[in-house]
């Protein structure tokens, strides 16, 4: 495929990839008192110069791959100023105690830098935004329920570990066109958890452990490799709803104590039902560690699961006769934070896999996209962070194709 034809591609896809990035909750100024509510605005601002160069190996596509030149099948190189992994947020928290119960409303806003959808900013080229955020939340003692859309349950506590929040990660085909937000370690390393609409259950506080579980909004499948169903030309019904939960166990942050963290648990399930193919099931599960040493951190985490797809819950999950592929990935990232100055550097590596169906044949499909990280983040302020980010993506494919993205990302993020 041509860069000319990928442009208008990526200009049409704009819309859809500015739901696959996430943000998460920015910190808050002291509340507002307002009646009997306590009211607080809090999000971020960020924004980075990349400069990215895409090889190929010149054997074509890697369908689903997410080194820039993936999709396209060209060497090219491009640089833009554009938002990171986290969008511009700006979030809305409303809470009220109240006859024994907490109640709590959440609405997130989230505007992108880059404008229009291709390498090159036209006039008058908008930007792109997203609503990821808008629930309701009321509990007491016996936990918390909250209805309204929020960030999946699977997947989640290892996008919230990624120490690309405050950076960049890889960029890919998908961003590197235009788009809300670059893909950070999504799709290389953990399956993105998702902004989704769902009723959600979190437990209290047991001495460190708690659990969550949410039936989820049916989900639908994804083609985004040119090589699987989606959710039409699998004729999938719209009737079966998905089901998450986790566990976690947090440990330590005492005063006095030298190591804290938390270890975690979590699941993933939905029927795939289909008046064309036969009915599948999307099953996946996760589990990773988060430990912090006086100054000293180290993440790692593993997922697997049949059905369920790579990048995004379902994204080429299907073969074109109809099955399931298995996949699985993991990442491993070390950081240290330098006494005094606050100044963290950061070592991530991890990767995604997609195994071939049962029965299918090899083609330029995607059999894994991995990436190093090497980061640089230093906090100016209390609130404003200074990033310097090196990244190297590979995507190679089942017969061989490969491609390879490296870029160099520097900017700054500023939470209010």
């Amino acid at each position: 495929m041509a860069i000319k034809q990928m442009k208008r591609w990526v200009s049409g896809f704009a819309g859809t990839i500015v739901l696959i990035i996430t943000p998460i909750n920015a910190q808050a100024f002291e509340s507002m008192k307002m009646g009997d509510w306590d009211v607080a605005i809090s999000g971020n601002v960020n924004a980075f110069f990349t400069s990215i160069d895409c090889d190929t190996n010149g054997n074509g596509n890697v369908a689903a791959g997410l080194a820039c030149g993936s999709l396209v099948g060209e060497n090219y190189d491009t640089g833009n100023v554009q938002t990171g992994l986290l969008p511009a947020w700006f979030g809305l928290n409303a809470k009220q105690e109240s006859s024994g119960y907490t109640t709590e409303i959440n609405i997130g806003f989230q505007p992108g830098v880059d404008g229009g959808g291709g390498q090159i900013d036209t006039g008058l080229a908008l930007n792109s935004e997203n609503l990821r955020q808008v629930n309701l939340k009321f509990g007491s003692d016996w936990g918390t329920i909250m209805l309204g859309r929020d960030l999946g349950v699977f997947g989640s506590d290892a996008i919230l570990a990624d120490m690309t929040l405050l950076g960049v990660g890889t960029v890919s085909d998908l961003a590197a066109f235009g788009g809300n937000t670059t893909l950070g370690r999504i799709g290389v390393g953990y399956l993105y958890a998702d902004w989704k609409a769902q009723v959600q259950y979190a437990s209290p506080d047991f001495s460190g452990f708690s659990f969550t579980v949410a039936i989820v909004d049916p989900w639908g499948a994804f083609d985004l490799s040119g090589e699987s169903l989606d959710q039409g030309s699998f004729d999938q019904k719209s009737d079966t709803y998905g089901f998450e939960g986790k566990g976690v166990y947090n440990f330590g942050g005492d005063e006095g104590s030298t190591v804290s963290g938390k270890v975690w648990a979590s699941f993933i399930s939905q029927s795939l039902d289909s008046t064309t193919f036969a009915s599948q099931d999307a099953t996946g599960f996760d589990v990773g560690a988060q430990v912090a040493l006086n100054d000293f951190e180290i993440v790692g985490y593993f997922y697997s699961g049949e059905g369920i797809g790579t990048l995004g819950f379902l994204w080429d999950a299907l073969d074109a006769s109809g099955a399931t592929r298995d996949s699985d990935g993991f990442y491993v990232q070390g950081t240290y934070k330098f006494p005094g100055t606050g100044t963290k550097v950061g070592v991530s590596f991890g990767e995604s896999n997609l195994d071939l169906a049962t029965g299918e044949a090899v083609s330029d499909l995607v059999e894994t996209n991995e990436s190093f990280i090497i980061g640089l983040y230093h906090p100016l302020t209390p609130s404003l962070n200074l990033v310097l980010e090196y990244t190297n993506t590979e995507a190679t494919a089942h017969n061989g194709n490969s491609a390879e993205e490296g870029t160099i990302a520097i900017g700054a993020i500023l939470f209010y």
